[in-house]
């Protein structure tokens, strides 16, 4: 079971991870930063390049880890060079290209858990490292369905939108959505959930783009597929198609941190049974409130055969937990013998 402290903050088990599996998608992972840099030899050029763009990535992981009116409240100014630098704990190195006095290339930089989070916790500032589940992105744009071979569908194949808060998938290379540019835009959630089935994502998001002319303006629908929920994200706009997917991915980072601080503040305990017939659906069940959007904490206090006593901590909307356990198949009701009971519906 997941602790409250473990989703919001980092989990110490991460700590302990090698530099080189830190490269999977994780938060404290910046990727995909270019640097650019000059100087009056090869090496002092990428010494330069290099500095520079740690230092950036530094900040942008800043960024994604804590509320934006946090860091106005703490009167953050950025990073300064030697202490992003005692923050790294690995790089990759892609694209490079190098002359007597010029180096170019991309970095990837990831993260010490433990340092980031002293670092901002002498800042005085929240730290939120837990990331929502994977997001399918329907990219579209004139009313067609944009694939990799456009601008706009290659934008969301970018490697750095993995590590975010809210992940972004990509429909695979090679492979194509069943699923109508009209279906996604109207919001045909049996459609939407057809495609999530096949490519294994809870939610998705529907991007919308038009070229005004003057850059890219993008309507965003986020749709959760375990509630059926569909939330109007507004707009985004951008100068090109990659800078609009950042944007667009920023937009629900700053919502998904909103909604757990929330949460935190919210948050309400309460005892419930879990009833089983087997341990089939136990393991079943186990998983429904592992992954709920809306749980941020379960104990097991007691255990039997056909049953468990559970102590869960939610958002403090049981309307809303109710509603997600139930398009997850399991029903949330009070038993006037033991109190609030999750079990598989049926």
């Amino acid at each position: 079971m997941r602790s409250l402290l473990t989703r919001v903050c980092v989990s110490f088990a991460a700590m302990a991870v090698s530099a080189a599996s830190a490269f999977a998608a994780d938060p404290f992972t910046v990727a995909g930063v270019y640097v650019d840099a000059t100087g009056e030899s090869a090496i002092a050029a990428q010494t330069e390049a290099i500095s520079n763009g740690q230092l950036r990535a530094a900040n942008m992981l800043i960024e994604r880890l804590t509320p934006g009116g946090q860091r106005e409240s703490a009167g953050w100014q950025g990073l300064d060079v030697e202490t992003a630098a005692r923050l790294i704990r690995g790089m990759e190195i892609a694209n490079e290209k190098r002359s007597a006095g010029r180096y170019l290339g991309d970095i990837t930089v990831a993260f010490n858990p433990a340092a980031v989070q002293g670092y901002l916790k002498a800042q005085d500032m929240l730290m939120i490292s837990s990331q929502s589940s994977e997001r399918l992105v329907i990219p579209v744009l004139s009313g067609k369905l944009a694939s990799g071979a456009h601008a706009w569908g290659a934008a969301w194949e970018n490697p750095a939108l993995t590590h975010a808060l809210t992940p972004m998938k990509a429909v695979p290379s090679g492979q194509r959505l069943s699923l109508t540019a009209g279906a996604a835009t109207a919001g045909d959630i049996a459609a939407l959930k057809a495609e999530g089935a096949r490519f294994g994502a809870r939610q998705i998001l529907v991007a919308e783009a038009r070229d005004t002319g003057a850059g890219i303006s993008v309507a965003l629908k986020d749709y959760n597929l375990d509630t059926g929920q569909a939330r109007d994200m507004g707009r985004v706009s951008a100068p090109d198609f990659a800078a609009a997917a950042m944007a667009a991915t920023a937009r629900l980072e700053s919502d998904w941190k909103q909604a757990a601080i929330t949460q935190i503040d919210n948050a309400v305990s309460m005892e419930v049974s879990v009833l089983y017939r087997n341990h089939s659906e136990w393991q079943r069940l186990q998983n429904v409130i592992n992954t709920s959007a809306q749980i941020s904490d379960a104990r097991l206090d007691a255990l039997s055969k056909d049953g468990a006593l559970m102590t869960i901590t939610y958002g403090g909307d049981i309307g809303r937990l109710a509603n997600e356990l139930s398009f997850k198949g399991v029903t949330f009701e009070q038993s006037e013998a033991f109190g609030p009971v999750i079990r598989v519906a049926g």
